[in-house]
């Protein structure tokens, strides 16, 4: 069986938003999160290779995330805080998995554009990459990334606007109170929450790799993600970035 995975070309945008926001969220107690880390999952691969699960993984304890959403917020800040070892750790073995344009991953022949270019490619980007730091989950990011997946799960269409043309720009600013820029990043297709983060690292078939960027990019201290099934693609993973809480730029706690 061969499949294909497809990304979306991302767009960013400075705005200036009004809607008031609320960043709290449900949490569980930090001692259950550590007890019911199960076996396989990223956390426990985290943990086996030395991460610090405890500054990268806040994510773990929110009541309205799924396992593989708290995963992507997970491998996302550990490639941000060490994207040297991380490029080590779990993308130098994606670069032996090539043959030609086709690689194997979970036992699925996937078929790329590109085939090794951008793997070896964001292999160098993020061995010179400096580290940045991590991502706080926001759960009003969330809401406006689960309006995409959603829709695109429902329709099966892909990119930024949903079915009654909402941008992810409006979609944001209709869920929160953002200081200055926000962006989005959405992939096709994987298995697992790493996969899906790998697959946005290497952007294959977007010149610009413009989810790479946004994903390392400094500017950025909050995200929320949504990860749906997709008609065509098997699934989606939407994730929605902002660089601050406007409240909190003006001095509130």
């Amino acid at each position: 069986m061969k499949q294909k995975i497809f990304f979306v070309a991302v767009v960013m945008t400075l705005i200036s938003f009004s809607i008031a926001a609320d960043d709290a969220g449900a949490k569980a107690p930090d001692s259950e999160v550590r007890m019911n880390i199960e076996p396989g999952s990223l956390q426990e691969t985290a943990i086996r290779d030395g991460w610090k699960i405890e500054l990268l993984d806040e994510s773990r304890s929110a009541a309205d995330l799924t396992t593989i959403e708290k995963d992507i917020i997970l491998a996302l800040n550990m490639v941000r805080s060490d994207p040297v070892r991380y490029a080590q750790l779990y993308i130098k073995p994606i670069i032996t998995s090539f043959n030609g344009k086709f690689r194997v991953l979970h036992g699925i022949t996937l078929r790329t554009d590109e085939g090794l270019i951008p793997a070896e490619e964001v292999y160098g980007y993020l061995i010179h990459h400096v580290p940045v730091a991590p991502v706080a989950y926001s759960p009003d990011l969330h809401r406006s990334a689960v309006e995409l997946s959603f829709d695109q799960s429902k329709t099966g269409k892909i990119g930024h606007i949903t079915s009654i043309g909402r941008s992810y720009d409006v979609r944001i600013r209709s869920n929160g109170r953002w200081k200055s820029g926000v962006a989005e990043t959405i992939g096709y297709g994987g298995k697992t929450g790493l996969d899906m983060v790998n697959n946005l690292l290497i952007d294959d078939g977007l010149k610009d790799r413009g989810d790479r960027l946004i994903m390392m990019d400094p500017v950025y201290h909050f995200a929320g993600v949504s990860v749906k099934t997709h008609s065509d693609y098997g699934s989606i993973a939407v994730i929605d970035y902002a660089v601050a809480i406007a409240d909190k730029i003006k001095g509130s706690k």
